[in-house]
Parts: C-alpha cells; sequence; structure tokens
C-alpha cells in the first residue's frame, strides 16, 4: 500500500534525500510533527512560518467539494483504508484510489473543479 504524503512531507523528504540523508518518508513526516514544523495535516504550523523555516505555503485556491470527495472515496472498499495508529491518520491504497478517480472521470459526475483537482491527484499516483 502507498500513503500519500502532504506536499511539504514531499518537499522536505526530496531535500533531505538530495543532501545525502538516508531517511524514509514516514521519518520526515514523523519528525517534522515533532519538531512542530508541521500539524498531522501536513499543514505549516504558525511557529514554523514565524521562525522562517517555512516560507511559502502551498495553498489550494479552489477546494474540492465535499461532494467531489465522496463520489471518489465512495467508490473504494473499506479495506482500501488502514489507520496508522503511530501517525493519527489513515493510509489509503493508492491502486484502489486510481481506480476510483478514473470511475468518476468515466463517468462524468464530478464537478470541473473536482475533476481537475482529481487529475492532479492522478498524476502524482505511481504504479
Amino acid at each position: 500500500m502507498n500513503i500519500i504524503y502532504p506536499p511539504l512531507v514531499e518537499q522536505m523528504y526530496k531535500f533531505m534525500r538530495q543532501a545525502g540523508m538516508n531517511v524514509t518518508k514516514q521519518d520526515v513526516y514523523k519528525k517534522s510533527i515533532e519538531a512542530n514544523m508541521i500539524d498531522q495535516q501536513g499543514n505549516p504550523t504558525k511557529w514554523a512560518i514565524e521562525k522562517g523555516y517555512i516560507q511559502e505555503v502551498p495553498t489550494v485556491k479552489e477546494p474540492t467539494s465535499d461532494k467531489d470527495l465522496d463520489n471518489v472515496f465512495s467508490r473504494m472498499p473499506d479495506s482500501a483504508f488502514t489507520w496508522i495508529e503511530s501517525q493519527g491518520s489513515y493510509a489509503m491504497d493508492t491502486a484502489e484510489l486510481k481506480k476510483a478517480i478514473l470511475s468518476a472521470l468515466k463517468d462524468g459526475s464530478l464537478s470541473p473543479v473536482g475533476r481537475k483537482h482529481w487529475l492532479e491527484v492522478l498524476a502524482k499516483i505511481k504504479d
């Protein structure tokens, strides 16, 4: 099962790997929370921004509606979601997510904004 990590975790992971550090994305996620750089959703903390550790905060101009989220997630079996106690969050089976996105895109049931966002998610899923 592949876990989709927040953008800041992905950026920190890439930076650390380029610097020659042998870390996993899970390590980066956990240590970033412990260091008060991000919250459990992967958003930068006020402290990290004020201290200048994180200068640019990724923003979503047009949020995906709950209807679009429900549309995709309702197509996934319950077994595609796994609770990770140590992180206090769920991991998602990316193969099942990909199938659900493709199904919703195919039947045209997503809003234009939802379609755009799910296409972006689909592009980030590695086979």
